[in-house]
Formats: structure tokens, sequence, C-alpha cells
């Protein structure tokens, strides 16, 4: 098994890193244009390994623990963080898949409404809703993180649910929804990155409560970042509401 993980290991950094660099591309190229478009198919593409990866080392890690017979109550702190990486896989899976289902879609939003995409949703849903009862539940060291993320899933479904039932419309708001789930998908990367990333390069390690802040940080910047951005291109398409 430790040769299926290393090179699961392997193949979610290298893809990684692919889509962390492709992620900026469509920032400053032109909206649309053949490097938008280009480097949005890479990060596509590098996300959607990204997230098989993480679900398979989750899916590999549980196995291996459960086989060796580590219990949840004998090792809360390392089941707790398998928990938190496979809630961020589902999580950032389904914010892609509907990041790039609305480009397909953007005469109208309602055609998502698939069972696929409602049990995605609620999946996201019920994911938030776990990994608060389990923080409650075990008490985990990392029960701030569980707690801090928790509303991704939640907003990020109920977001969702809100398009595919029709009550998110409107000329453009395709735009809308692409660009708030690729930010979403870009906080995802980011917070990896500078978790498990930038201690690889900068040996410096963060005293106490402290090493939360690299799991926050990213959201703490890109959410309110994404609600500018998103009323900036809404008053765009609608000047009158502006």
């Amino acid at each position: 098994m430790d040769f299926f993980l290393d090179a699961n290991r392997w193949i979610h950094i290298v893809f990684g890193f692919a889509g962390l660099a492709a992620f900026w591309f469509p920032i400053f190229a032109r909206k649309g244009g053949p490097m938008h478009r280009a480097a949005g198919k890479v990060f596509r593409y590098s996300a959607m390994v990204v997230v098989a990866a993480a679900g398979l080392a989750v899916a590999l890690h549980s196995a291996r623990a459960l086989v060796e017979g580590h219990s949840v109550a004998a090792d809360p702190s390392g089941w707790s963080f398998l928990v938190f990486l496979g809630y961020l896989a589902l999580v950032t899976g389904g914010i892609l898949s509907h990041g790039f289902g609305v480009l397909h879609e953007k005469r109208d939003l309602t055609s998502l409404n698939t069972p696929y995409r409602r049990a995605t949703a609620w999946a996201m849903i019920a994911s938030s809703i776990f990994i608060i009862g389990w923080a409650l539940y075990w008490q985990p060291p990392n029960a701030i993180l569980l707690y801090a993320l928790s509303p991704i899933g939640i907003g990020n479904g109920l977001g969702i649910l809100a398009v595919l039932n029709g009550r998110r419309t409107g000329p453009g708001q395709w735009k809308l929804e692409h660009l708030n789930a690729l930010i979403g998908c870009g906080i995802a990367f980011h917070t990896a990155f500078a978790v498990f990333g930038m201690s690889r390069f900068l040996p410096v390690q963060l005293p106490g409560a402290w090493q939360v802040l690299p799991w926050i940080l990213p959201a703490a910047i890109g959410i309110p970042a994404g609600i500018i951005w998103t009323r900036y291109y809404r008053n765009r398409m609608n000047p009158a509401t502006a």
C-alpha cells in the first residue's frame, strides 16, 4: 500500500502545482480569449486529478487505519484529519463541477437540475453538518478548522440548489456562477499550498494557535475578494441597479 500512497501523493503534488499556476492566467488574461480558455482547461483537468487523488488518499489511509485496528476513539486526531480532507475534496469537487457546468448551460442554468448535481449539492451541505457534529462529539485538536470551514459546504451547496431551482437567474448569471466557483476552487488550492507546500520551502513553524492561519487565511482573503469581484461584474452587467 505504501507504493500506491506514495505514487498518489506525487500525482497530487504535481497536478496541484500545475493547477495553482494555471489558476492565475485567466485572472489577468482577456476574458473568453485563447489564453483564458487554455489556462482554464489546464486548471480544470488538474483540479479533477487533484480532487480524485485527495479522495483516494483518504480512502487508502482510512483502509489502512481500519486494517491496523486504529479506532476513532484511539486516534481522534488522525481520523479527524482524514475526515477534514475528505470534506475538502468533496466540496472542492462539487464547486469545480458547478463552475464548469454553467459554461455548458449558459442559456438556461436550470438545465443543470439533474439528480447528480442535486445529490452533489446536498452532499456538500450534509458534509458540513457532519464535520460540525464530528467536532462537537470528538473535540479533536483541529476542531477549530472544522468549525471555521464548515460554512463553505453549506453556503456553496445552497447556492448551487438556488441555481438549479431557478432562483438565481438573469442575463450573465452564468458568469457570476463561474467566477464564484473558480474563486472557491482557487481558495482550496491556495489553502493546500499554504498548509503543505510552504512548509517544504520555508522552514517556519508557527507557534500554538497560529498554526491554523495557513488553513483559514486563503478563505479570509478569497471570500471577500469574490464578493467584491462579483459585485463589480454584476454592476457592469446591470448598470441601472449599480
